[in-house]
Order: structure tokens, then C-alpha cells, then sequence
């Protein structure tokens, strides 16, 4: 009883705690930290304070932006006073045309995955994003239409190119959608995990069996009106599939409408598709939706991984009961959030980073022992992706155009233009992993490229010829700190410089050039942090 009795007390004093947060901060950002630091308490962790003003910008900024902040974003932010600064950030990010821009590319990757990178789907992404398109609606486009629109034919994409290997098809629309990595249960039931058995795996595979591509140009993904998955167990016994989903529901077909099926045939045969009554993909989705467990939380982990260097569930496929999430109850919790606010990504994203777990600071100061990245009670090191790092480096050493754009609202066109520049260092530089360590080829291509010279070259409006025109060493200091790392200079820092271009004065412009491309190429550049 006494047991209880403390634990009473301290869900109480946890709740006190968290909803004193900024009043303006949503009930998904109370509830994370309401679990976390009932989780924190469980284990005996203190977690790190929150990180400083500077680094949560540029932290929040790369994350629904995709790029660090402009130096007018980083100097007006420092100038702000009050306490709801950070939830202003994160609204003007949020509902800004750049979350649209930004998210497109992370969930071509989420979603594509070594697919990734067609332009056609990455719009689609887009304008989905920018429309304020629910999960489960783009769910639905993606597996079974409608495709009717030029705008609507992108979303076919997915299937388009996994429709010819129908275990690709099958094993990454588990792993996507499902956070699961069915695979291992094709051969044999799952020799570690007891959820998965050879019916899971082909009974998710008999959704897409039917599936096709029809006509001259194999420009519609179709239906056939049946087809059947068999498969031989380890016995050498053969099995007949059922239209299973992951959960076990088994969906039953009914009887086929005969003369139907004959007019179908007859369309077909003139060259004209015609979908079947039943439709095998449109079950699956209505299966998943359904009994949504499996759906929600697959896409709740996969973007607190995104945002949080790992998932509550790690790895993010491998989502089962032996696999529990790391702060009980949190994810469940997050996944019920999403379902009831039908699928609401902006929700769910906005709660995430408005979160103290989010704000944590990166830096460990005490002397006990490092938590683990699983109680996500200090923030981690995130290596940015290879467009983020692309980004950031034409956007810190070039012009400040981007910042007038923002004045005369045309974003879209200035931030694609810096996309297009950006292009052609995206391919010379490492993506992330869990374990990230810059390459042998990305330090050369840092060192030695044209592409990367050019950037840090003086030139007209670029930030090497704005550092030159400053006369006072103090003033150049300070706006090149807050222009490519997006803080004040430590005073340190600025003595040793002061130094360095005491000893450089005889050729003061190649001395700002070797220190913005020194910047630039440092690990505090290259990392979220």
C-alpha cells in the first residue's frame, strides 16, 4: 500500500511539473513528459537541463526545416524576450511553406527508401504536406488511388516500383506502414520473435498477389479478379494463404459477381481496365485502419525517431512483444493522440518538439554516468542528412537573399533555388546512421572540391565579402558566428581568432575564406546537437 501510495505521489508531482510547461503548449507535449519523467523516476536518471536558446533554434529549425538559421533568424530570436518564444518558433516553422518543403524529402525517405529521390513523388509529398493531408489519407492514395489527376498519379509510385518482386512490395509496405520486418517469417515462422509466422508473411502477401501493371505504357497499377499465395512450411507441407493481416484478422472474399467478371473480361480484352469488385489493396488499407494498433504506432516512432535520433521502439522495424517501447506506455499513448485526431501530423510533430525530452541539451555535465540514448533523458548527436548538411552550407556562406525572400514572401522559389545549388554536393557527402563517422570521402570532397572552394570564395554578396567589408575584427567575429553556427562567439573564441587574423593581416581576405570554410566543416556544423 505504501508503495502505491508513492506512486500516487509522484505521478501527481510529475503531472504538476510537466503542466506548468508554456500554456500555449498541447496536450501531446504535457503527456510526453508526464510519461518521461515517470519513466526517469522508475530508473533513477536525472536527465540534463534544457538546451540554451541558440541551440534550440537551430535544433528545431533543421528538423522542420531543414536547413540552420538565417542570421536575421538566429539575432532576432536572441533579442526576444518572454516565455513563449519557443512556441512562436514553432509555429511560425511549422505552419510555414518550408515544413512542406522539408518534410516532402524526410518522407520520400521514410517511405521509398532506396527508391528515395524521384522529384515526381517528392512534389506529390509536398503539395500533400502543404495541403495538410492526414496519414491515413495519404496511406490510402499510395496503395490504392484514386490516381486519376497528374498531381494524384505520383502517389502510385510506391507500387510502381516494387510491383514487379511482390516480397519487396510485401516485406516494405510491412516495414513502412507496419513497423514491421516481416521478412524473416517468408521461410519459416520467426525463430526469435513469436508474433510472426509463415501465415503473417503470406497472408500480408496475398493482399498484393493481384496486383499488376496494365496497358501499353504499364501506366495503370491494377487489379486481377483473384490469384492465390501458396507456400510449403518446414514440414514440406503446402498451404493455401489466406487475405491476413498482421493482427491475424482474416479477410473473406465473397463470391465473385459472374457476369460481372465476364464484362471485365471483355474490357480488358479491348484494352480498357476495369477494377474488380473486390479489391485486395483497398481491404488491406481498410484492415490496417481498422484495427490500427500496428498503422499508428509505426508512423509515431518512425518520426520520434526522426526527431529524437531513436526510436521508442529500436530498431523502428522491429516493432513486436519481445520488443517493448523504452518509456512504457508513451507510444501507446501518442498512437491512441493520432488516431483520434484523425492522422494529424502537424499535431503530433508540434507536440513532439514543444516537449522538454525534446529540449534537453545535448551536453552531459555531470559526473554520473551517461544515461542511455533509450531513456532519451539527454539529447543526442544527429548527424544531418546529406541534403540538411547540402542546405545549410549554400544557405551560411552565401547570400542573404534567403531572408529578403521571407520579407516578399517568395520562399518556395528562393528556397528551391538553394535545393538546386545544393544538388550537386548532396551525392559527395555521407548519409546518417546509427553510428555516423564522416568518411575518408567526404573529409577529401570537404577539402579539396571545386564545389565546396566556390562556396567559401570571395564573392559578390556572399558571406566572405560581407566579413570583409566589416572593418571591426569584433563586429566580423560576432557575424560570422551567428551566421553559420548560430550563436555568439565564446569570448575564447574570439581572443583566439583575434590572434589568428593579427597573424593574417597581410591577406585578410583569404583569412576569412579559410575560416568560413573552416567552420563550415567542423563537427559543430555537421551534427544537430
Amino acid at each position: 500500500m505504501f508503495q502505491v501510495f508513492v506512486l500516487l505521489t509522484s505521478l501527481v508531482t510529475v503531472e504538476s511539473a510537466s503542466l506548468r510547461l508554456d500554456n500555449q503548449a498541447n496536450e501531446v507535449a504535457v503527456m510526453i513528459d508526464v510519461f518521461a519523467e515517470k519513466h526517469w523516476l522508475s530508473v533513477n536518471v536525472t536527465p540534463t537541463e534544457t538546451v540554451d536558446d541558440a541551440g534550440f533554434l537551430r535544433r528545431v529549425t533543421l528538423d522542420l526545416a531543414g536547413r540552420v538559421p538565417t542570421y536575421d533568424e538566429a539575432r532576432a530570436f536572441a533579442d526576444q524576450s518572454g516565455p513563449n518564444r519557443r512556441t512562436n518558433v514553432i509555429n511560425q516553422l511549422i505552419d510555414s511553406l518550408e515544413w512542406a518543403l522539408h518534410f516532402g524529402n524526410v518522407f520520400d525517405q521514410i517511405i521509398q527508401g532506396k527508391h528515395a529521390g524521384d522529384r515526381a513523388f517528392v512534389e506529390y509529398l509536398r503539395r500533400s504536406f502543404q495541403e495538410g493531408k492526414r496519414w491515413d489519407n495519404l496511406f490510402r492514395e499510395l496503395l490504392v488511388g484514386p490516381w486519376t489527376t497528374d498531381e494524384q498519379k505520383s502517389a502510385k509510385l510506391f507500387l510502381k516500383k516494387r510491383v514487379q518482386q511482390i516480397d519487396e512490395l510485401t516485406n516494405d509496405t510491412s516495414r513502412v506502414f507496419f513497423g514491421v520486418d516481416i521478412s524473416c517469417a517468408k521461410c519459416h515462422d520467426h525463430p526469435l520473435v513469436f508474433d510472426w509466422t509463415q501465415d503473417h508473411y503470406y497472408g500480408l502477401a496475398s493482399f498484393f498477389k493481384r496486383t499488376y501493371e496494365f496497358g501499353d505504357n504499364k501506366e495503370i497499377i491494377g487489379e486481377k479478379d483473384d490469384g492465390e499465395v501458396t507456400f510449403v512450411d518446414v514440414d514440406g507441407e503446402s498451404h493455401t494463404a489466406q487475405l491476413m493481416f498482421l493482427s491475424g484478422t482474416v479477410v473473406t472474399e465473397p463470391l465473385a459477381d459472374t457476369k460481372f467478371k465476364m464484362i471485365r473480361e471483355h474490357a480488358l480484352n479491348q484494352g480498357n481496365y476495369m477494377p474488380p469488385d473486390f479489391r485486395a489493396r483497398e481491404q488491406l488499407v481498410e484492415a490496417g485502419l481498422r484495427d490500427s494498433r500496428f498503422f499508428s504506432r509505426a508512423i509515431v516512432n518512425r518520426i520520434w525517431a526522426y526527431l529524437l535520433g531513436q526510436g521508442l521502439v529500436h530498431p523502428v522495424e522491429q516493432m513486436h512483444s519481445e520488443n517493448p517501447s523504452s518509456i512504457p506506455g508513451l507510444l501507446e499513448w501518442l498512437a491512441e493522440d493520432l488516431v483520434q485526431s484523425e492522422y494529424d501530423l502537424r499535431r503530433l510533430v508540434k507536440g513532439i518538439v514543444s516537449s522538454r525530452v525534446y529540449q534537453k541539451a545535448s551536453v552531459w555535465r555531470s559526473s554520473d554516468r551517461k544515461p542511455a540514448l533509450e531513456h532519451f533523458a539527454v539529447a543526442p548527436l544527429r548527424p544531418l542528412s546529406r541534403k540538411q548538411f547540402a542546405l545549410s552550407m549554400v544557405l551560411a556562406a552565401g547570400t542573404t537573399s534567403h531572408d529578403q525572400a521571407k520579407r516578399n514572401g517568395e520562399v518556395d522559389t528562393s528556397y528551391r533555388q538553394m535545393e538546386e545549388r545544393s544538388q550537386s554536393l548532396v551525392g559527395a557527402l555521407d548519409d546518417r546512421s546509427d553510428r555516423f563517422q564522416s568518411s575518408t570521402g567526404e573529409a577529401l570532397f570537404m577539402s579539396n572540391n571545386d564545389k565546396i572552394q566556390s562556396l567559401v570564395q570571395n564573392s559578390k554578396d556572399n558571406l566572405v565579402s560581407r566579413l570583409t567589408a566589416i572593418e571591426s575584427k569584433h563586429e566580423m567575429i560576432e557575424m560570422l558566428f551567428w551566421t553559420v553556427l548560430c550563436r555568439a562567439p565564446k569570448e575564447e573564441e574570439t581572443e583566439h581568432l583575434l590572434a589568428w587574423f593579427k597573424q593574417n593581416e597581410d591577406n585578410p581576405v583569404r583569412a576569412c575564406e579559410n575560416l568560413v570554410w573552416a567552420i563550415i566543416s567542423s563537427a559543430e556544423f555537421r551534427f544537430n546537437h
